[in-house]
């Protein structure tokens, strides 16, 4: 008998395999935990010190002692990681059912645009059809959004905390931009 590993299935088995703090599932979905580094409070900060993440999402920061990471993931070790996930996934008809990838983490992945670009090229290698997705804070130029379609981001979730900024800039605490820095961004995703 051939065993067929569901999304969350294959997920696990991904991130289980992976470096500590490299990546996790939730639900259906891998993610790719980029860098603990950000440039403003980080999503997980901003939920308050009562979240945690579901423990069979095998996530774990890179600065949890004895998990903390010498170095972040290359390209290499993350294009393996969404290799292994695939290879323990089915994917039926014209990939309705795929869950694709997130580029996430407790940092913010578009510190690291140059391996986010690297691991796609990567997967695509092989893997032409992988959806790729990211989470970000969107404190960053119009030319990073267009630089996310270009490396072939099919979509981006962007966290705006609050409609008000001033009480964005108490939340996210930027080291540089604001509030008008993630509309433009949010605007600049749209167009590209």
């Amino acid at each position: 008998t051939r065993m067929v590993f569901n999304s969350a299935n294959a997920g696990s088995v991904a991130a289980a395999a992976a470096r500590p703090g490299v990546a996790y599932v939730l639900g259906r979905t891998l993610y790719l935990a980029m860098t603990n580094r950000s440039n403003a409070a980080t999503i997980v900060e901003t939920r308050g010190p009562g979240f945690a993440m579901p423990p069979e999402s095998f996530f774990v920061p890179y600065r949890d002692p004895p998990h903390s990471l010498s170095r972040e993931p290359e390209a290499e070790e993350l294009a393996d990681v969404v290799d292994l996930f695939y290879e323990k996934l089915e994917i039926v008809g014209m990939g309705e059912n795929d869950p694709g990838v997130v580029f996430a983490g407790m940092g913010e992945p578009l510190l690291r645009m140059d391996q986010i670009r690297e691991t796609i090229e990567q997967v695509h290698e092989s893997r032409h059809g992988v959806p790729f997705r990211v989470s970000t804070n969107g404190l960053f130029p119009p030319s990073a959004a267009v630089a996310l379609a270009d490396a072939g981001i099919s979509n981006a979730t962007v966290a705006l905390a609050t409609a008000d900024p001033t009480q964005y800039a108490e939340l996210m605490r930027p080291e540089s931009g604001d509030h008008a820095t993630v509309c433009g961004f949010i605007a600049s995703l749209a167009e590209a």
